[in-house]
This record gives C-alpha cells, structure tokens and sequence, in this order.
C-alpha cells in the first residue's frame, strides 16, 4: 500500500531572491540574497491565516464591507508575511534601524520601492510545490 504520508511537505523553504529586473539579487559576496518562510502546511502558517480570516470578519462586523483601501491591503498583506518569514538571509535591512525580528520583516514588506521582493515572497509561499522535499531548503 502508498503511504501518502511520504508527500508531506517542508515546514520552511527558502525564497531565492530576484532584483526587479528578474536577475539573482547577490549580496557582497556574491550569494543570491533569500528569504526564509513557513510554508502552507506549518502550524504558524496556519494560524497566519487564521489571524488574517478573523481581521477580515471582524472589519466585516465593524464596518458592514470588506473593502480596503490600497494601504491597508499593503499592510495586511505585510502583516501575513512578517509572521510567516522566519529569516532573511544574506542581506540587511537599514531602513527599519534596531528594528528585529517580525518588526523588521514588515518594514521590508511595506517598503513599495522594493516591492518586488514582498511580490516573489507572496507568489512562493501560495505554491506548495515549493515546500515539497526536493525543492524545500530548510
């Protein structure tokens, strides 16, 4: 019998990063830049979501709409990411001064002039084929 148990998937991968122009974003030493992150089947994934379910009902029961403007997209958005990313690796982020760990990460995530980098990390993590063994970089 298949043990369907045997394609679970990673709880983290790494999201190689591209420069705008889609060529390898290499830091100093000439490694491509990445970004760590919980995957779809990770616990803190999960509750990512759950959190920003009940954002969205609760605006529901507030206001009577789920409409957003553009900037509360940009941070709900920035607010999901921030608690999935586990680190970034091979690269700071000066803008954000002392800030660590999730108050840093989505400081990376609102800054719309690097945008493309909360794009690549938004589109890898709703790929769950990114987080099989053979891809998943752990």
């Amino acid at each position: 019998m298949f043990d369907i148990s045997k394609t679970a998937v990673e709880e983290t991968a790494n999201c190689d990063l591209n420069n705008a122009d889609d060529a390898p974003l290499l830091n100093a030493e000439s490694k491509q830049c990445s970004i760590t992150v919980y995957g779809p089947g990770s616990v803190p994934f999960a509750a990512a979501e759950a959190k920003r379910q009940n954002r969205l009902l609760e605006r529901l029961r507030r206001k009577g709409k789920t409409e957003q403007s553009a900037e509360e997209q940009r941070a709900e958005q920035a607010e999901f990411l921030a608690s999935i990313t586990v680190s970034f690796n091979g690269f700071d982020y000066p803008p954000a001064g002392d800030a660590t760990g999730k108050d840093l990460f989505r400081a990376l995530y609102m800054d719309r002039k690097i945008g493309f980098i909360t794009d690549q990390v938004q589109k890898f993590v709703g790929d769950w084929g990114n987080f099989t063994g053979s891809s998943a970089k752990s």
